[in-house]
């Protein structure tokens, strides 16, 4: 299975007090299809949701896994990470 994004995973357990609740959450996902982080705010799922796409996980050495095992639905592209710096 192929994912469109990916997440780190250690932000995505600070925030899975969200998951499947329809509350709103910001955090980076790299976009596969520009190889670029951005910032987004998403709904989180543990299952697949009308509008949602499935995500992976990358862990702290960068090491892909549990694709396909969440689920994204983006409602907005915030900005790129870069501008805090």
């Amino acid at each position: 299975m192929g994912v469109n994004y990916w997440l780190y995973s250690q932000e995505l357990e600070g925030k899975m007090d969200a998951l499947d609740k329809g509350q709103p959450v910001d955090l980076e996902m790299m976009d596969q299809a520009d190889k670029i982080w951005k910032r987004a705010r998403v709904l989180l799922f543990r299952e697949p949701g009308e509008g949602s796409i499935p995500v992976g996980l990358l862990g702290p050495f960068g090491e892909p896994h549990a694709e396909g095992k969440y689920h994204i639905k983006v409602l907005e592209v915030l900005s790129d990470t870069d501008e805090d710096e």
